[in-house]
């Protein structure tokens, strides 16, 4: 149960073609010396006035080529949860009041995802508040220690060069204290400039973590009308162009690097040049960047999953599920962002829990079939024969809540019975089973003591150095 043939071969071959003249004839500004130098050694033309990498077509498609492996799963798609905070807005359950985060707030939304079970990957990607001490600007050392503190992964913002060592420094802290390896905890992650720049600060990180033999990742987000053409195809040529150089950087640090295309295009929004996550554009991408990864025959991955919606409503619940299952049909996955509203800009409790609902829904849908004699029941029916019913059998009792999807915060009840009860909605149930969790809600820490003392300290010896307004990475 996959989509294919959004678009055409033809098609597919007329954007790989003009996203080898964009990578040919226009290039990538790279604003590093260095970072040149390793791509002019991988093949690229490099001209240091203007700082521009260009690669011919047949160097592409060398590094390409070599790269190709099978095409997308075709069986089976899945739904994945994940749940992170931004720097964000926290939508009260009590008081459906638009809040600022504290240390009290941010530890229980993280804690209410761990307690759902299908949440996977709690994430933090910078601090949605300003910890007492810390100035703004060394908020990703903030990031790692309160990500550990509240057992989530730090998501890997660097922001300032400067901030390289001791975010180091507090990587091998962690690792030495959890018993992992560098590598196994360590995530940075800088982006592309659309269109087509990869600035001296990124540049800078990347070379001062490959230093130390650690990987940086790089990403990108054009934006439909906005830092990538309107027209759905001139985005997509524009992301692949993209997307292939930065596999190509990739490949001039790292032999082993894998290629893989995806879905990344934001959707602006032309009356305020707002970008807009649950729009049709975004995931009509997605499905087109999976025809792509299969003419390529590499993996692929699509951003989905959100809403622009403030509160949680009919149209946060239709664009998480439109795009969530779409992509999944498309790409092999789906990922449902649990309890985000408004793009990234407010965490809602009570929308976590409606979308870990969706999500039980989606897999409910998508899961595969099982057809065989057992299946199939004969006995049942034989038993009860003509005119009879199945609902008082053992084997609908044995079988009803593996067969059936159990919904938490669905509708089940006849009007008579939903009056009786309360006349309670999906956000009432979802807000019950949240103060039912707030009820046994304790704060706590996931690190000991010494840890966090450690990486209090790292934190204060940065800020009182000055780290954040300090030399390059190179210079160091």
């Amino acid at each position: 149960m996959v989509l294919t043939e959004f678009l055409t071969t033809e098609q597919v071959k007329t954007i790989h073609r003009n996203a080898l003249r964009v990578l040919a004839e226009i290039g990538v500004r790279v604003e590093h010396e260095e970072v040149r130098s390793r791509l002019a050694a991988l093949g690229g033309q490099c001209d240091s006035a203007t700082g521009r990498v260009r690669f011919s077509p047949r160097i592409v498609e060398h590094f390409i080529s070599a790269k190709r492996k099978t095409g997308l799963e075709t069986t089976s798609p899945a739904i994945r949860v994940t749940c992170g905070v931004y720097q964000s807005y926290y939508l009260d359950p009590a008081t459906d009041e638009i809040l600022p985060f504290d240390e009290e707030r941010l530890a229980k939304y993280l804690m209410l995802a761990h307690s759902l079970s299908l949440i996977e990957l709690p994430h933090l990607l910078g601090m949605p508040y300003l910890p007492q001490g810390i100035p703004a600007e060394y908020l990703p050392l903030a990031e790692k220690l309160f990500a550990w503190k509240h057992g989530v992964r730090p998501s890997g913002s660097v922001q300032l060069t400067g901030l390289c060592p001791p975010l180091l420094e507090m990587f091998t802290c962690h690792a030495e204290r959890s018993g992992r390896r560098l590598e196994e905890v360590f995530t940075a992650e800088g982006f592309l400039v659309s269109p087509l720049k990869l600035a001296r600060p990124e540049c800078e990180q990347l070379m001062f973590f490959f230093k130390h033999g650690l990987r940086m990742r790089i990403g990108h987000q054009p934006s439909q009308g906005g830092t990538a053409p309107i027209s759905l195809a001139g985005s997509i040529v524009l992301a692949l162009a993209e997307q292939i150089f930065i596999f190509l950087l990739y490949r001039s640090f790292w032999d082993d690097a894998v290629f893989s295309v995806g879905g990344s295009v934001m959707t602006m929004d032309m009356r305020n040049a707002v970008a807009c996550y649950g729009r049709p554009e975004q995931q009509r991408i997605n499905v087109a960047f999976a025809d792509i990864a299969r003419f390529y025959g590499c993996p692929c991955g699509g951003h989905t999953g959100l809403s622009d919606a403030k509160r949680p409503s009919f149209e946060a619940g239709a664009q998480k599920a439109v795009g969530a299952l779409i992509t999944a049909l498309a790409t092999g996955c789906g990922t449902i962002e649990a309890g985000l509203l408004a793009t990234d800009e407010i965490c809602s409790p009570i929308q976590m829990i409606l979308d870990h609902d969706l999500a039980r829904s989606l897999r409910a849908l998508l899961a595969q079939p099982e057809v065989n004699e057992a299946e199939c029941a004969f006995r049942e029916i034989l038993a009860a024969g003509i005119g009879g019913n199945f609902l008082g059998t053992d084997f609908t009792f044995e079988r009803f809540r593996k067969d059936l999807y159990q919904p938490q915060t669905w509708s089940w009840q006849m009007v008579s019975g939903w009056q009786e009860s309360g006349k309670k909605m999906d956000v009432d149930m979802a807000r019950d089973i949240f103060m039912h969790f707030e009820s046994r809600f304790t704060p706590g820490s996931q690190i000991s003591l010494d840890e966090e003392r450690k990486l209090r300290d790292i934190i204060e010896v940065s800020i009182r150095s000055g780290l954040a307004s300090g030399p390059h990475a190179q210079e160091m």
